[in-house]
């Protein structure tokens, strides 16, 4: 999965991935490759589509 947003939004994505229970468990089963205004996931493991249903919805959290 590869997410294109404004650099403050990837911010918010990253830092739930070390503050986030849930969203370190999706960070420890995926490749992390990062720019300033992308974020794309790429899993080493099975992801679930609930485990991304929940990763957006904590992730808004992080956003302003």
């Amino acid at each position: 999965m590869k997410i294109t947003a404004q650099p403050q939004i990837i911010k918010a994505i990253l830092e739930s991935l070390t503050t986030n229970v849930s969203a370190q468990g999706i960070s420890m089963r995926c490749k992390i490759v990062q720019t300033e205004t992308t974020v794309e996931f790429i899993p080493l493991e099975k992801v679930t589509p609930q485990d991304w249903f929940w990763l957006g919805y904590f992730v808004r959290e992080y956003v302003e």
